[in-house]
């Protein structure tokens, strides 16, 4: 290999967001920004897409998406838990079940995270509870543990754990 060939990809910062993407990309992946012009909504051909949505990788207008906690998101997946990067695709209070979902995502090339937010001081295991904390007002369940993946996974991963009846 030349020097050339070894180079890494020229990137530059998102405008929206900050976050690095290759001067190759059509928008970024973390927020769903466009950087080309012209682009149309999906499902409103005539429509100019106002950001891509960082789940499904598709454009759309107004109508269709917009952006939560600084995500373009379509209408279908505005409601998805996002936390850095990472969406939710299972949840559970049983710790066997959400090892088991994770290892099959893992199995399938996937990269899951296990993530939870509650563990008492000293305590060696997890406690659960369904109420809502104090500043969670998006009303998800907080206290569950959640099997969560790169947003460009979440189609695949949950049509996988449909397929395994994981999810419903």
């Amino acid at each position: 290999m030349t020097s050339e060939e070894e180079k890494e990809p020229e990137t530059f910062e998102c405008s929206h967001c900050g976050n690095p993407v290759d001067k190759d990309d059509e928008f970024c992946t973390d927020c769903g920004t466009i950087f080309e012009e012209d682009v149309k909504c999906s499902v409103h051909i005539n429509s100019e897409a106002l950001g891509v949505c960082v789940i499904c990788c598709l454009p759309f207008c107004n109508l269709c998406g917009n952006t939560i906690n600084n995500h373009f998101l379509c209408n279908t997946h505005s409601d998805y838990e996002i936390y850095q990067g990472m969406v939710r695709v299972y949840g559970d209070l049983d710790d066997t079940n959400v090892q088991y979902a994770s290892s099959c995502l893992k199995q399938a090339g996937l990269h899951p995270f296990i993530y939870c937010r509650v563990q008492p001081k000293g305590g060696s295991r997890l406690v659960y509870s369904l109420y809502e904390a104090n500043g969670d007002s998006s009303g998800h369940i907080v206290n569950e543990i959640k099997v969560m993946v790169p947003a460009q996974e979440v189609v695949a991963a949950e049509d996988l754990l449909r397929d395994l009846k994981i999810l419903q």
